[in-house]
């Protein structure tokens, strides 16, 4: 009997102790490192899923003449509109809507410039890079 209540008293004790298992859950949000992490960047990839290009280059027209809009978003909208619009006159909007922002930056000018080739016709390449070039002849 003696033996049957230890054997009972060990298996309780086990049980209480396996039983008492503290689990810790320690939730992290992960963002990929390199990356622009601003809502604009998030709105430049959702217009990528629009059917139309009227829709998408008038959905980056909007964006690109958002105050505020940081360097990474405006480097960011630079390489979606030259990559995912057909048309160079959407391009080509796209691209002067940005340069007329205030917030027109260095980063955003140097990107548009490395891939002016995605350009197809050369008055469109003339029409950005006067754009550019009258920008900075303001006083």
């Amino acid at each position: 009997m003696v033996k049957k209540s230890l054997l009972v008293a060990w298996l309780f004790a086990s049980v209480m102790c396996l039983a008492g298992c503290v689990v810790v859950v320690k939730e992290e949000t992960w963002k990929p490192v390199g990356l622009p992490t601003d809502d604009a960047v998030a709105e430049i990839d959702a217009v990528e899923e629009l059917s139309f290009e009227s829709d998408r280059k008038q959905a980056y027209e909007r964006i690109a003449a958002r105050e505020g809009l940081s360097d990474e978003s405006q480097v960011h909208l630079v390489e979606a509109a030259l990559d995912r619009l057909t048309f160079d006159n959407a391009k080509e909007k796209v691209l002067l809507a940005l340069i007329a922002n205030p917030s027109f930056c260095g980063a955003a000018e140097q990107a548009i410039l490395e891939s002016l080739d995605k350009l197809a016709f050369e008055s469109s390449r003339k029409k950005v890079l006067k754009a550019i070039s009258d920008r900075k002849n303001r006083p």
